[in-house]
């Protein structure tokens, strides 16, 4: 096993870098306009952006890279991002962040579509599942770093987005320094979301939901701890411990998922994401030890939606059309994402920075009520697909995705990079 790994460690170390200096320019960019005083509205615009540029990337960039090939498209890709990164500390109109975002989002869709595909060409039988569960692991842990890097430096200053351009350049140097032979890109077919709506309701809604609550707290979290005055150790801890909780539920909702009605407890879920979002607004800025216990629950719950969503559309889909229900639900996740940070502004701008809480504390009941009836009116349905941990980046993770595969044999291994 461990031989069938080694062939994957460079890439492994793009992937840190990558996700290190993504998590760390968001989160800049979310304190230093909540520092500056931009309205919520305008900042929830301008975040948004990026994960329509993300969306827009995962299923368009597959382009760039067969026209190039996988080493030149990274190189591009990530001279892109660092690019982006390095023109918001010369361009601080919301206009030209607006574009940067959306730009920064469409590159590292393209990141991730190289390594993905470069992941997939080395998995196996005997591999898959590891190689997926460490790339999951190694991108939400280095997310959560990320976030804490703020603490490094001043964010009145550029420093931050210096150093989240470094490691976005630093990313491409393990694949561009390879010798090995370019992976193919795979081909997906889509399942549109009104298929999905049909086949699988309460995985298309709560796929939406995740997108709506979890980009609203990425986007706006940070803004929230700058107005709330929790300094920016505080802002930092909040979005860290997030992540790392998001990363810690995955196994115990996962075993329950694996046991129990899949849809109840998606609705459980829903209304655990929205508990939390109430202790939250409760707590406020009074404690800030509670406040991160709580936000560490909220993370943890809501990283989870995604990843049962997928499971409980595929235990009704086609075992054969995985990829292309996942390539759905990534559609509708992103659709979500965008409109997530664009619903919970003005929430933000009329309730003071709790407003974003109540907005996520009043959504996520919503979808939770909504998965009640859902599974009061169909039932429960046949437990096919068992619950992995997910990353919501691209559809060609899901060809690595063990449930996708469970019987390949030895996958043609492209070279060592």
């Amino acid at each position: 096993m461990r031989q069938g790994l080694i062939p994957s460690r460079a890439l492994f170390v793009s992937v840190a870098l990558l996700m290190a200096g993504n998590g760390l320019l968001g989160i800049y960019l979310s304190v230093f306009m909540g520092l500056a005083g931009w309205p919520a509205p305008t900042i929830g615009v301008v975040m948004a952006a990026y994960f329509a540029g993300l969306v827009s990337g995962a299923f368009t960039g597959g382009g760039v890279i067969r026209a190039v090939g996988h080493i030149r498209a990274f190189a591009a890709f990530a001279s892109a991002a660092t690019s982006a990164a390095l023109l918001h500390g010369l361009l601080t109109s919301p206009a030209a962040w607006l574009v940067l975002r959306a730009l920064t989002g469409f590159a590292v869709a393209g990141l991730y579509l190289v390594i993905e595909s470069w992941l997939n060409a080395h998995a196996d039988a005997r591999n898959r599942g590891r190689l997926f569960s460490l790339y999951a692991a190694t991108s939400i842990l280095a997310l959560g770093i990320g976030q804490l890097l703020l603490n490094l430096g001043d964010p009145h200053t550029l420093a931050p987005i210096l150093l989240a351009a470094v490691l976005l350049a630093l990313s491409a140097l393990p694949v561009s320094l390879t010798r090995a032979v370019h992976p193919t890109l795979p081909e997906w077919s889509h399942f549109g979301p009104l298929d999905l709506l049909r086949t699988a309701p309460a995985g298309a809604l709560g796929a939406f939901a995740a997108g709506l609550t979890g980009a609203a707290f990425a986007a706006l979290a940070p803004v929230y701890g700058v107005r709330s005055g929790l300094g920016i150790g505080g802002v930092s801890g909040l979005m860290g411990v997030a992540v790392v909780g998001g990363l810690l539920l995955q196994w115990p909702v996962g075993v329950l998922s694996d046991r129990l009605d899949r849809v109840r407890l998606i609705g459980a879920v829903h209304f655990g994401v929205a508990i939390a979002a109430l202790g939250m607004w409760w707590v406020g800025g009074r404690s800030l030890p509670a406040l991160l216990v709580l936000a560490a629950l909220f993370g943890g719950l809501s990283y989870t939606l995604y990843p049962l969503s997928v499971a409980h559309a595929n235990d009704l889909a086609d075992r054969r059309h995985f990829v292309s229900v996942s390539a759905g639900l990534l559609l509708i996740w992103g659709t979500g994402s965008a409109l997530g940070p664009l619903l919970a502004a003005p929430a933000m701008t009329l309730l003071g920075p709790d407003g974003l809480f109540a907005y996520l504390f009043f959504t996520s009941a919503a979808f939770g009520t909504v998965a009640t009836i859902l599974r009061r009116r169909t039932g429960p349905g046949p437990e096919r697909s068992p619950f992995v941990t997910l990353t919501r980046t691209t559809p060609v993770l899901s060809e690595l995705d063990p449930r996708a595969a469970p019987d390949d044999g030895p996958a043609v291994t492209p070279g060592e990079p």
